[in-house]
Parts: structure tokens; C-alpha cells; sequence
């Protein structure tokens, strides 16, 4: 019976980041493990020229209008923007302005006198079920006149969603590209022994919940069609739903099937189903399986890239590096070629990055990523403890990983700005 051997499982499983390196019987042995240079330590292999980026200052008063709601809604933008890594955010002690006499307005001087380049200024109107909040972003060098303004309306409930909405059009503004504050991060997490769950959140931590049945071990989500996919450990198998799929199974079939990623408006995942550990797939409603890979190695952990590509983690050269492939599985390509042992590719979305980011071991685990253009590597963390399974945000400014300091941490893609975002017990974290 399955359970019988879930410890030998579980153990493999986790030895490559719960994605599952089973060795099935009869498999063909592999090839020796080629040379790889070591990781790298911290910081990007090639050394850039350049001057370090300065952070743009901005002022952000608690918004008018209700006090604590006033309070709550300002530190929610604050919070966004400190952690994009791209603002320091002045702290509000110091400013000098006259925030009753200014009203929605600004009066260059004193904010410059504080060093502001940009002023955020809300008042909320209403109350409970019916607010009215206004938003305004001043860039100084533009004078008095706010270069964005944004009015929403809704219940308190919303504030929150206002404020990352607001967020994001003040990067738009400022930098030509939205930003993802209105995103989530699907994580799973042990609840007890013998069980573990699929939860969401929102990515700075607020709304926290458990997205499958609290039964068994559910494992490896990722956002699709239907919401939160996941698979779902039973005494047979493996078999993949859906959190809107009232326990139904989606993809099943002998043996483990696992690790499920929506791309191409299809499922990818990982199937033991041929008797070696492969990548498939499915429709969205389970039908019309196709296996995309085919090697006597161990190919696991597909991952959606632009354009439909397809990073994964093969043994095929021995030890576990990551490969990307077309939808179809032609083309493959190595792109890892440092430390012995890569996993859980993570890619991001943005086309002009060429950045996959992936969880390394070198002594303990760590997070990097690697250009794929340019094959040069970065370091994201060193000496904090154990870290793994990163994620890009969706518009790539920030990456999450699951981290032994006590939960999910979030940083710039070099690494700096590291903050803990959602507490406890976490792993293979997707954010969309």
C-alpha cells in the first residue's frame, strides 16, 4: 500500500524540494553527474559598472477623512512601496507641511525642504458600506498640479484592495510598467502530522486561507482556470484538483501525478504513470493527456515561462540542474551549469527579463537567479538560514521564497530589501 511507503516517498520527495525524484523500479541507470563550477557567493557572477540605483523619495500623510481608516489605508501604501524596492519612503515624523491647511493640495516648499521628489495625498468620505476615497500622486518637479488622481468607491472591506490598486498606477506613472500589488502567493504548509494544506494570501500577508478540504496532504498549488490547483495525496496515488473542484479528481492515474502549471491553456505536470518519473499535458478538464517528455532520467517541476516555454528539472545529466523546453517538448536546453544541485524553477513573466530563479544548494539551500540570455548567475541569499522555492512577482520586481527564518520573505531580484511578509511554515510558492 501506498502508505506503507509514503516515508521513502515523502523523504525523496523532499530531498528535491516536494517535487518528487522517485526512483521506480527497473529504471535505467544514469549517466555519470557532469562537472559543475560551484554556485556563486553573493552578487552577480559579472561584475556591471554602473552607479547603484537611487531610490526615489516620497511622502506618503495618513489620508483624511477618518482617522484610523486614514491611518490603516496610508501604511498600506507605504508598505507596497518599501518593499518594491524602488521608494524610501520618508518617515512622517519629519514632515513639515501644514496637512490641515493643504487639504488634497501640496505646497511645494515644505516637502522639498524634507527632501520629497513625489507627495501621495487621500481623503476617505462615507462610512461602513459606502466610501468614497480619493487618491492623488504630486511629482514635485511637475509642480502643484497631482499627476494622477483616482477616486474608488466601496465598503471598508475594500480599503485595502484601494490602496494596492492606487500602488500600482503610481508605478505605472513613475516608471511606464503597473505594478502587482493586488496579487497573491499560493503556498502549502504543514497542519499536523500526516497532513499538510494549500493556503493563499494576499502577497504582503493580509487575508490568509485554506484553499483545500483539510484532509491528507495537498501539495504543490499554482494559480489556474477554476483558482488554486493542487495535488492531492490519497492510499493509490497522487491525483490533481482544483479548490473550486469539490474534491473531484481533475488528472489522475496509476502512480503519482503532481506539481500541476496552467500554461498554453493547458495543465503541465509531472506523472509516474509510464513507470518513470515524466512531464505531461492535460486539458484543463483532465482529458486529452499527452506526454512531453521522454528520457530514462527524472524530468519533474514543469514551470510556465513567456511565451509558453517550459523550464523543468531533470536528472539527465546526472545530477538535478533545470532545463526549458518549447510547449511541445522540443528544444531542450540546459541552463543551469553551476552547483550540483538545482531545483524549482520559477520564471518570470515578463518577456525582456530572461531571468528564471531557482533554489541551489551549496553547503545549505539557497535562492539565485540566472539570465538566460547571458547565463549570468545572481546570489539572493547567503548565511540566513535555509531558503527555497522562490516565486516573481507578476510584474517581476520582487521575488518571495519560503525561508527557515519563519516564513515567507520577499526581495528585489539582486536580493537586497529582504523582509518577512507572511509568518510560519511555508513551501513551493507560486504568486500570481
Amino acid at each position: 500500500r501506498l502508505f506503507r511507503r509514503l516515508p521513502s516517498i515523502l523523504a525523496a520527495s523532499l530531498a528535491l524540494g516536494a517535487l518528487v525524484f522517485v526512483a521506480m523500479p527497473g529504471q535505467s541507470q544514469e549517466a555519470p553527474a557532469e562537472a559543475s563550477e560551484p554556485l556563486p557567493e553573493r552578487g552577480v557572477v559579472i561584475e556591471i559598472d554602473s552607479p547603484e540605483r537611487s531610490l526615489y523619495k516620497i511622502a506618503i500623510p495618513n489620508l483624511r477623512g477618518n482617522g484610523a481608516m486614514g491611518a490603516s489605508g496610508a501604511e498600506v501604501l507605504r508598505n507596497d512601496l518599501t518593499l518594491v524596492s524602488l521608494f524610501q519612503v520618508l518617515d512622517a515624523r519629519g514632515f513639515l507641511a501644514n496637512l490641515e491647511q493643504e487639504g488634497l493640495n501640496i505646497t511645494p516648499g515644505p516637502w522639498s525642504a524634507v527632501g520629497a521628489q513625489g507627495v501621495i495625498k487621500g481623503e476617505i468620505r462615507g462610512s461602513g458600506g459606502s466610501l468614497e476615497v480619493e487618491m492623488r500622486l504630486y511629482e514635485l518637479a511637475r509642480g502643484t498640479t497631482a499627476t494622477l488622481t483616482r477616486t474608488y468607491r466601496g465598503g471598508q472591506g475594500e480599503l485595502r484592495g484601494f490602496m494596492h490598486q492606487f500602488a500600482n498606477e503610481v508605478l505605472r506613472q513613475l516608471t511606464g510598467t503597473a505594478g502587482s500589488f493586488d496579487s497573491r502567493i499560493a503556498f502549502a504548509r504543514r497542519a499536523g502530522p500526516g497532513r499538510k494544506d494549500v493556503y493563499v494570501a494576499d502577497w504582503d500577508g493580509h487575508n490568509v486561507g485554506r484553499v483545500s478540504d483539510g484532509n491528507g496532504v495537498n501539495m504543490l498549488p499554482s494559480f489556474g482556470p477554476g483558482g488554486i490547483w493542487f495535488s492531492k495525496l490519497t492510499e493509490t496515488g497522487m491525483f490533481i484538483t482544483h479548490s473550486n473542484a469539490g474534491g473531484r479528481r481533475i488528472i489522475d492515474g496509476d502512480g503519482l501525478n503532481m506539481g500541476p502549471t496552467v500554461c498554453n491553456g493547458r495543465v503541465y505536470f509531472t506523472s509516474t504513470r509510464d513507470g518513470n518519473s515524466e512531464i505531461y499535458s492535460a486539458s484543463t478538464g483532465g482529458g486529452d493527456v499527452r506526454r512531453i517528455t521522454r528520457h530514462p532520467a527524472i524530468d519533474v517541476s514543469p514551470a510556465c515561462g513567456p511565451g509558453g516555454n517550459i523550464a523543468f528539472v531533470s536528472t539527465r545529466h546526472g545530477s538535478p540542474q533545470i532545463f526549458t523546453m518549447s510547449a511541445d517538448g522540443s528544444g531542450v536546453r540546459r541552463v543551469t551549469f553551476r552547483g550540483e544541485h538545482n531545483q524549482t524553477p520559477a520564471w518570470c513573466q515578463r518577456g525582456d527579463q530572461n531571468l528564471l530563479a531557482f533554489t541551489g544548494r551549496s553547503g545549505g539551500m539557497d535562492v539565485f537567479t540566472v539570465n538566460l540570455a547571458t547565463g549570468a548567475y545572481t546570489r539572493l541569499t547567503q548565511g540566513q538560514g535555509s531558503n527555497k522555492d522562490p516565486a516573481f512577482s507578476p510584474d517581476c520586481r520582487m521575488v518571495a521564497f519560503a525561508s527557515s527564518r519563519g516564513g515567507i520573505f520577499v526581495s528585489n531580484p539582486e536580493g537586497a530589501n529582504q523582509n518577512q511578509v507572511i509568518r510560519g511554515a511555508a513551501e513551493t510558492l507560486r504568486w500570481r
